[in-house]
């Protein structure tokens, strides 16, 4: 039951509000010094060198300046910084109106940030003292070893009798960061880590772990991605509903517990609970309708829940593939489908090809067909695509369908999308980006009257 988005979402967000009241501006000291090696400048005179700290919510969003100083005849610098959240900030520094280097900074609360360097060899020479760059430097130790720790495991090197005591021995590893560094970045990071392994062997720990540090903002998500699943696995839905609504009781962010309420509804409707996921959705609207960003998540969802949610029939859709064959929902009545929608460009899409194959492949004796839609705007990308791989399904051939019709039947919002639809033309269930191992869960339910392929 884990939706990629949302969760994504509230991971980025409660990684930046953990413990903090987002309502208000924070402040920290910044302060430093950044010198010349001699080989570039013998005078001794480091005044003027720019140190400036910004913040950008997007790749499109502009600019925000929240800090700009120039160092003295030393080099030193100090300055109070105003910033909306904890999290990591670009710092530039620049000399001359040249900007020679950029680097990422921890900015929190009543945590003075001390940075030295010296050009032009800042990578070497950088130093970053505060309590959450020595938080997750700490962690970032811990996560080296326990990467090589995992190499060997994987490499076959580590005997199998041996791996619980190791998975054991690193979970408490995690969690003595956690305790170390409390309220930090790295802390909350470290916690997650520590019940995540613990869920490989001892789900009760795992449990026990998140709500050891709950209700701190973070440890909500952590609860969604690994509490929820186990919970609606060992117990049932109905008690994962009964989970995510003790998460809202407990919850002292409105943005955190917005967010579970959107988990919830998501659940519902994934779940093919359709008249529960409406009544959540109404109760929802009369909540939150006030914010922009929620109106558009409830203008997407309903959408949804009318056109494509489980038990619906499928939207008319039309393409000719690269191969010259008309295909249409019409035509496809009678087969077990998944529409694929993404740019073949995409990331995620290309990194995810090989597992599709191996359902593709799996599962066509069963009598599936699977069909992609690409999002790309030229012939080209493509085509290179399938240079590198094996076209395993149709694809459709750009130009022979409308994008924007394609993108508002199928309310794309998220690529890739995908839509499995069964051999009546009703929707099974729409799976967005990379929810494999839902997809095969639906295509299991879907076949399960088969006994053996077709």
């Amino acid at each position: 039951m884990k939706k990629i988005t949302l969760l994504a979402a509230l991971t980025l967000l409660l990684l930046t509000v953990a413990c903090s009241n987002r309502s208000e501006v924070k402040k920290t000291l910044v302060t430093g010094t950044i010198t010349v090696a001699d080989s570039i400048d013998s005078s001794g005179d480091f005044s003027g060198i720019g140190v400036t700290i910004v913040k950008r919510d997007s790749s499109n969003a502009p600019i925000d300046t929240l800090f700009h100083t120039l160092t003295d005849q030393s080099g030193a610098f100090e300055g109070e910084v105003s910033f909306p959240n904890r999290n990591y900030y670009p710092m530039i520094i620049s000399r001359n109106n040249n900007d020679l280097a950029s680097f990422r900074v921890i900015l929190a609360e009543n945590d003075t940030l001390r940075v030295n360097a010296q050009l032009p060899n800042i990578r070497e020479t950088l130093t970053l003292d505060s309590n959450e760059h020595e938080a997750m430097q700490t962690l970032n130790r811990v996560d080296r070893s326990f990467q090589r720790v995992g190499a060997f495991i994987m490499s076959g090197a580590v005997p199998d009798s041996q791996i619980l005591d190791e998975t054991k021995k690193w979970s408490e590893l995690y969690w003595q960061v956690y305790e170390a560094h409390e309220n930090t970045m790295a802390s909350y990071l470290a916690a997650e880590k520590s019940a995540e392994l613990l869920g490989n062997w001892d789900s009760d720990a795992m449990m026990a772990r998140i709500d050891e540090v709950l209700p701190a903002d973070y440890m909500f998500s952590v609860a969604l991605q690994l509490g929820k699943p186990y919970i609606a696995q060992s117990e049932g839905f109905d008690e994962a509903s009964d989970y995510l609504d003790s998460l809202i009781r407990i919850s002292e962010n409105e943005e955190v517990t917005e967010f579970i309420v959107r988990d919830k509804i998501q659940m519902y409707f994934d779940s093919s609970r359709i008249k529960e996921a409406k009544d959540l959705l109404d109760n929802y609207e009369q909540d939150y309708s006030d914010s922009p960003s929620s109106k558009k998540w409830i203008r997407r969802i309903r959408y949804d829940l009318n056109y494509l949610a489980p038990g619906v029939t499928a939207p008319d859709f039309s393409f000719v593939t690269m191969e010259g064959d008309t295909v249409s929902n019409e035509k496809l009545k009678g087969s077990t489908y998944i529409i694929e929608i993404t740019p073949l460009a995409n990331f995620e899409y290309q990194n995810d090809y090989d597992r599709t194959m191996v359902i593709s492949e799996i599962y066509k004796n069963y009598g599936l067909n699977i069909f992609t839609i690409p999002l790309d705007q030229s012939e080209v990308t493509v085509n290179a695509f399938f240079d590198e791989r094996r076209k395993a399904w149709p694809v459709a051939k750009l130009g022979s369908f409308d994008v924007q019709d394609v993108i508002q039947k199928f309310n794309v919002v998220q690529v890739p999308t995908r839509i499995l639809i069964d051999k009546d033309g009703v929707v099974i269930r729409k799976y967005e980006r990379n929810e494999f191992s839902e997809v095969i869960q639906g295509l299991n339910r879907t076949f399960n009257d088969s006994n053996s392929p077709s």
